[in-house]
């Protein structure tokens, strides 16, 4: 067996293995149903993800509206986040990336919410 062979197996078991049976659930279908798919693969990789502790309880009561309402605020703060740091007035750099971290967890939670998850 060559080597490219044998690299060309491994590949396909370690696809396997990852992506399980989602490959052909999305392959060969066209594009609106190969869409539902990822959508219905999305609702059930979200149901089995463990939800995170603190960082996301906080938010846990609001509903689509409220969540816009707070991305919002956490983008006007990294912009003046942003214009502290390019003018030397920021003493916290950390805080940058704290707000992009909470920006990403509102996205995360709003398109939860959009899937149904």
């Amino acid at each position: 067996m060559s080597k490219v062979t044998r690299k060309v197996r491994h590949l396909e078991r370690h696809r396997a293995k990852v992506l399980g049976k989602r490959v052909p659930e999305i392959q060969g279908k066209g594009k609106a149903e190969s869409l539902e798919a990822k959508k219905i693969n999305m609702r059930t990789e979200l149901a089995r993800k463990k939800v995170s502790g603190k960082a996301v309880r906080e938010f846990d009561g609001k509903d689509a509206a409220g969540l816009q309402t707070e991305l919002a605020d956490a983008r006007k703060e990294l912009f003046n986040l942003r214009f502290r740091h390019a003018t030397g007035q920021l003493q916290e750099v950390a805080d940058l990336a704290a707000t992009r971290r909470r920006i990403a967890r509102l996205l995360t939670l709003i398109r939860q919410k959009e899937v149904g998850a």
